[in-house]
């Protein structure tokens, strides 16, 4: 029996994506051209009467710094967050836990946890940073990584 390549292209991905995700419909914005919003605004589906999309009269948007900026790139994030506490003593596991579960929730922090949401660049900063502020000073081992875009 013969293995068939399962990796998905681009274009695959993103019409996969481009229905749930917001549109940028702007056309004088300097950073549309890599920018995951202005991308699969292309993608949505034509019949649809309402799509979601970003406030172009936002100060914010069209410019240099855009906060909802998302770059056409895939990164590499770490999944599966539990397997940081593996050496760990019980009282700074606790503690740790603790404190994410208050600064990301609990639903999220398992999501985390559990391997379901990878850790985007942001949360695995935090995440080590966090680990230095309780003393920890091994480095955090993950049990994956996965390459995908930062949606």
């Amino acid at each position: 029996m013969e293995k068939k390549d399962t990796q998905k292209t681009r274009e695959e991905i993103f019409a996969e994506k481009a229905d749930n995700y917001e549109a940028c419909f702007s056309t004088t914005c300097p950073l549309r051209e890599h920018c995951l919003h202005s991308l699969l605004a292309s993608y949505k589906p034509k019949e649809r009467l309402y799509i979601t999309c970003v406030n172009l009269c936002n100060p914010q948007m069209q410019r240099e710094g855009c906060p909802l900026f998302r770059k056409d790139e895939v990164i590499r994030m770490p999944v599966k967050l539990s397997t940081i506490y593996y050496d760990m003593p019980g009282r700074m596991e606790r503690a740790i836990k603790n404190h994410l579960i208050n600064v990301y929730s609990r639903k999220r922090y398992y999501e985390y946890h559990n391997g379901t949401r990878p850790l985007t660049p942001e949360v695995e900063r935090y995440v080590r940073q966090t680990l230095k502020n309780y003393g920890w000073t091994e480095e955090p081992r993950f049990l994956d990584y996965v390459e995908d875009y930062l949606w």
